[in-house]
């Protein structure tokens, strides 16, 4: 069994999901044809492995079909997922700064019950692919929102409230 995770968007949520692969591969070798079944057969291997919330049965089955289909090379719909949680990546090599920095966006997001994908990016080449930016940098939501500096939370709380609007 693999503890590969496999990251899938639904419902504008970005949900983690143990050993895919492996779960498609088992239901491919079934040879099943009826839809409805192997959205079943996926429902219940992806529910053996994961926590998947009853409520959200429908949910979980319709994001992993559309995933097993892209897998064996299937059309599926276009169906575009907008992610509405907020990201938030904090960049740096993970130095004083940088660690205050995330430190201090997870205080602010706690504070105001405010719920965030929230990542710190160590990866020098990763960070690169922002472009020039020095650290620490806070991006939020794709934008770099803060570059080379830290601010007090006050500050920080002023920027972040400006970006949910």
């Amino acid at each position: 069994m693999s503890n590969e995770i496999t990251m899938l968007y639904f419902g504008g949520l970005k949900i983690g999901l143990v050993g895919l692969s492996d779960i498609f591969e088992g239901v491919k070798a079934m040879n099943l044809t009826n839809e409805a079944e192997i959205k079943n057969h996926l429902l219940e291997k992806v529910k053996s492995q994961n926590y998947v919330p009853s409520s959200k049965d429908e949910d979980y089955a319709s994001a992993v079909l559309r995933e097993y289909k892209k897998s064996i090379g299937l059309p599926v719909e276009n169906v575009e997922e907008k992610n509405s949680v907020l990201t938030i990546r904090v960049l740096g090599p993970g130095c004083y700064a940088c660690e205050k920095l995330e430190q201090d966006i997870k205080a602010i997001l706690a504070e105001f019950n405010i719920a965030a994908d929230v990542e710190h990016v160590r990866d020098i080449n990763e960070i690169a692919g922002y472009g020039m930016v020095g650290t620490p940098s806070l991006v939020i939501n794709e934008k770099v929102v803060l570059s080379g500096r830290t601010l007090p939370q006050s500050q920080l709380k002023k920027i972040l409230t400006e970006q949910l609007k």
